[in-house]
């Protein structure tokens, strides 16, 4: 590489991955060469190249992961969480495609706590849905989604024909709901979730409790989701 005089080594090498950044070389999530890659590519000591990185790094342009690497920053999406919360409205109002894909349901019976939010008796039949939601194919969320059987049997095939809780509802007459409250936190994924989010297992996670009712104020699902934090960034209105 040709340095230019009077500017920094390590600015030069900051402009030239941010180049690579822009003309897409790496593409949002990638991951980027490692520190002796870099050292090697520009024939540079190890300090100036950290010097370059950390400037990335600050300019949230790249994101470390302890024992994995530096990464390319996602677009963070802004989520807003209110009474008409939908993910597929909120994805591509921001000109982005939206996705959800089912990876296991089961029929349980409802513990205290998932009772208590359903306003079922303990024991009752339920369906979790357990999914991730993706934006232009990039996982956003994974969720964790309980309904009673008796109002919604047969909503398995429905949700993985729509890919949408809010259509396959309204197969069961529910045209509109609203949430009734969220619960937010932050946590560490469990093993499962970090790999479907694509992510470290030592990358927090914000975790969302939620329930929504129908129209008369029944609730219909509780739900519990762990939204990537580098990825989504929530508003409550």
């Amino acid at each position: 590489m040709d340095w230019e005089a009077g500017l920094s080594i390590w600015k030069q090498i900051e402009k030239q991955l941010l180049a690579d950044i822009a003309s897409g070389v790496f593409a949002p999530g990638d991951k980027m060469p490692t520190e002796m890659e870099l050292v090697r590519r520009f024939g540079v000591n190890r300090h100036t190249v950290r010097r370059a990185m950390s400037a990335l790094v600050d300019a949230n342009v790249v994101r470390v992961e302890q024992g994995r690497g530096a990464f390319v920053q996602e677009q963070i999406l802004d989520y807003p969480l209110g009474a008409k919360t939908r993910f597929s409205q909120i994805v591509s109002g921001r000109h982005r495609l939206p996705d959800k894909r089912l990876i296991s349901s089961e029929v349980l019976k409802a513990s205290a706590t998932i009772a208590q939010f359903l306003d079922v008796k303990p024991g009752t039949r339920v369906v979790e849905l357990f999914s991730v939601s993706e934006a232009d194919g990039i996982p956003l969320a994974v969720a964790t989604s309980y309904l009673p059987v008796a109002r919604f049997e047969g909503i398995v095939e429905i949700f993985t024909q729509t890919k949408s809780l809010t259509e396959a509802f309204k197969h069961f007459g529910i045209d509109d709901y609203s949430r009734k409250t969220t619960r937010i936190s932050a946590q560490l994924p469990s093993s499962r979730v970090a790999s479907l989010l694509k992510q470290a297992k030592n990358r927090p996670v914000i975790s969302t409790e939620s329930v929504d009712v129908d129209s008369a104020g029944v609730p219909i699902e509780y739900g519990i989701t762990a939204f990537s934090s580098d990825r989504v960034q929530l508003i409550v209105e």
